[in-house]
């Protein structure tokens, strides 16, 4: 996992220097191969959060920071206090960070127009929330956290503008309105079938999705695997599920698709709420 992680950033910072010298090539750049890669760099935060590319924690929080960097905006070692309070509490509107306020449910509802906007800006909006539920410890590692990424978007924004337009669309359309973020509306809300409402075995619900994406994002869909064993790597989790069978893990928990339609899906289908991320 720690070579996934130098090719990601690897990459990044090759497509921010084809597109140095183009405000059109920073587009569409951050349109399209950019908030795939944000969203590997997202995944491979989680990893190491868990502990699951090193054996030694810091070396695990040095590489997350390292990965981070490309994103500009600091979020490793928030993510890594934040993370298992989500854990614990899966869906718990205190402690659950993925789960909006009830400000946000009531301002949204179920309109289309609202929802669209919610998660075009889901970007700022997350890390604010995730402020605002859970205090943050400072120590070295936040303040390197902060350090390395402010500095790094620093350096770019002096070398090149087209460069830093490019790494910030790519933020905000990782976990945006983009199919790169098309797990976000997967996760832990239903897709409308009133079948996907209850998880199995009693356990809180989240669903997982088995299709090809999972290839370059180290399996990050199998998501109801995770959080039943969160302490195996992804790239473990599918012999996890054959081993177990469908019998702990039955096809109805599953998404069938990742991508621009389950997007339309959620923005579009009335059924569909902020109030799905909360457990009920």
């Amino acid at each position: 996992m720690a070579l996934y992680a130098f090719g990601v950033v690897a990459a990044m910072l090759s497509l921010a220097w084809l597109c140095r010298d183009s405000y059109l090539l920073a587009v569409l750049f951050g349109f399209g191969p950019g908030p795939y890669l944000d969203a590997g760099v997202l995944v491979l935060i989680h990893e190491a959060t868990h502990f699951l590319v090193f054996k030694r924690p810091a070396a695990n929080r040095l590489l997350s920071i390292f990965t981070n960097m490309v994103m500009i905006a600091p979020l490793s070692e928030v993510f890594k206090q934040h993370h298992g309070a989500h854990h614990i509490g899966l869906g718990d509107t205190t402690k659950d960070v993925d789960v909006p306020f009830e400000f946000e449910i009531r301002l949204i509802g179920n309109s289309a127009a609202g929802k669209a906007l919610w998660l075009t800006f889901n970007m700022v909006i997350l890390p604010v929330r995730s402020l605002m539920k859970l205090p943050v410890r400072t120590d070295k590692y936040l303040i390197l956290n902060w350090v390395v990424c402010l500095g790094f978007g620093a350096l770019v924004a002096y070398l090149s503008r087209p460069s830093l337009v490019f790494l910030l669309l790519s933020l905000l359309n990782s976990q945006g309105l983009h199919p790169a973020n098309a797990r976000q509306v997967q996760r832990h809300v239903f897709n409308g079938d009133e079948g996907m409402r209850s998880r199995v075995h009693g356990h809180p619900r989240t669903y997982s999705y088995y299709g090809p994406a999972n290839l370059w994002s180290l399996n990050v869909g199998y998501h109801l695997e995770h959080h039943d064993f969160a302490r195996i790597p992804g790239t473990r989790l599918p012999q996890l599920r054959r081993i177990a069978g469908e019998k702990w893990y039955p096809s109805p928990a599953a998404h069938p698709g990742r991508g621009l339609s389950e997007l339309i899906n959620f923005v579009m289908n009335p059924n569909i709420t902020l109030a799905d991320f909360a457990r009920h």
